[in-house]
């Protein structure tokens, strides 16, 4: 199969304990009095179930494990969304949470601020590959002046669009949509439909889960999502209101396929039924690995600009289980995954943008029309709201985009909907 990307974790399984001789590259180990010759298991879990995925965790596993003899990292998977959130909820409840997690921006605040995510400073103190790791990566897992998570995948959202398609329908293929009114003239050209049916999106929009791609249309049109300060949600503002309105007159008009953005299996573009999306990079190389005979038929460029050049950009990070009786070799973990080498062979396996200073140049010279592209979307994108109910927060606007798309209120009630019932639950929501 295909090299594909990522896009987060838990469990715990003991044998027996493993203290590492120090935090630093080196992978001796030193036994402690504790230990037995079963030797030990630690725990990793991520949320995605892309199988393309699977094989790179499983190729990192074994070189890890091969370094650190006696030890065997057993991996976990669930979807993004409510069903990771379950499955994590409850193995915190239980004790039994994961040594090592890989999970979204979005929990930062939260798992950190119930005291779920392990501070890595200590354990960072004396390793020289913190200071390689760009300083807007290390900011988002920071949360009230610690270090929590370590970047290792961005996740911006640039703008792709198939060439051959382009030209099928007369439009040119080195112009993508310039403004919201090319983009919505584009995407009903370049849509496909056998009688009611939508057989190719002419634009790729989630009918589940379309936080993200909302998210960027909003701050595209000079809105916000919500005052994080102030903890005031700003979903119902005129620019978010238009931006809704745009999407859901497209969905209604069927330029899109319905699909669920949580699930990397169903994603429209990497499975060629999509013309156009606002999607992460490794949709592009998704698409091009299993379709060699498209090698220069895809676009990739920065997203539209309405009132200002925005996109969404969300990130991948590694924390370490406050739970894990295994935390020094936790720390090995984390450490060789975002390592100089491992980070270059992410982004060669799985198109992952690079994350460290040292290796910018290289990236962009590998392929400077896309990584520059790429580069660019992460410099001014904006995550996921750093709150400690993000995951409310974004599972409020996604059930109300949802109702907008499919007819159920108007996009202006949709809105204001949302902002009601977060309204209502800040009381529980705040602090927790």
């Amino acid at each position: 199969m295909k090299k594909r990307w990522l896009k987060a974790m838990l469990g715990l399984t003991v044998t027996a304990t493993v203290i590492l001789s120090g935090c630093g590259n080196g992978s001796t180990e030193k036994l402690s009095k504790n230990e037995d010759s079963n030797g030990v298991t630690l725990t990793f879990w991520r949320a995605g179930t892309d199988a393309q995925e699977n094989a790179y965790w499983k190729r990192v596993i074994s070189e890890f494990e091969a370094s650190h003899p006696g030890v065997k990292v057993e991996l976990s998977e669930a979807p993004f969304g409510n069903d990771m959130e379950t499955k994590l909820n409850a193995a915190y409840a239980s004790g039994t949470s994961p040594d090592v997690l890989s999970y979204t921006l979005a929990s930062v605040a939260q798992r950190a601020s119930l005291g779920q995510y392990e501070p890595l400073d200590d354990y960072l103190a004396d390793w020289d590959g913190k200071k390689d790791i760009m300083s807007s990566v290390l900011e988002t897992g920071a949360y009230n002046g610690k270090q929590y998570g370590l970047g290792f995948i961005p996740d911006p959202r640039v703008l792709l669009w198939r060439k051959d398609l382009f030209k099928e329908v007369g439009l040119d293929p080195e112009k993508p949509p310039g403004s919201w009114e090319e983009l919505a003239e584009y995407a009903q050209k370049l849509t496909k439909r056998d009688g009611n049916t939508t057989t190719l999106a002419g634009f790729a929009i989630p009918t589940t889960g379309a936080w993200t791609l909302w998210q960027s249309f909003v701050l595209q049109n000079g809105g916000q999502v919500i005052d994080e300060k102030n903890n005031k949600p700003l979903f119902d503002s005129p620019e978010a209101i238009e931006a809704t309105k745009f999407l859901s007159e497209l969905v209604t008009k069927r330029v899109t396929i319905p699909f669920d953005a949580n699930k990397s299996n169903e994603n429209l573009f990497p499975l060629g039924k999509a013309a156009i999306a606002y999607d992460s990079p490794t949709a592009y190389t998704n698409l091009q690995s299993d379709h060699p005979e498209l090698k220069g038929q895809i676009g990739v460029s920065g997203p539209i600009a309405r009132k200002e050049k925005a996109t969404f950009a969300g990130m991948r990070l590694l924390f370490m289980s406050s739970q894990s009786k295994h935390k020094e070799l936790a720390a090995e973990f984390i450490k060789q995954i975002l390592s100089k080498e491992e980070t270059w062979k992410r982004y060669q396996e799985l198109g992952a943008p690079v994350v460290l200073d040292s290796l910018k140049a290289d990236y962009i010279k590998d392929k400077p029309d896309i990584n520059q592209a790429i580069f660019d979307a992460v410099s001014y994108g904006k995550g996921a709201a750093k709150v400690t109910y993000a995951g409310k927060l974004t599972e409020i606007i996604s059930q109300n985009l949802e109702s907008a798309f499919y007819g159920k209120v108007t996009a202006e009630q949709a809105m204001k909907n949302g902002v009601e019932q977060l309204n209502q639950e800040l009381p529980n929501l705040i602090g927790h």
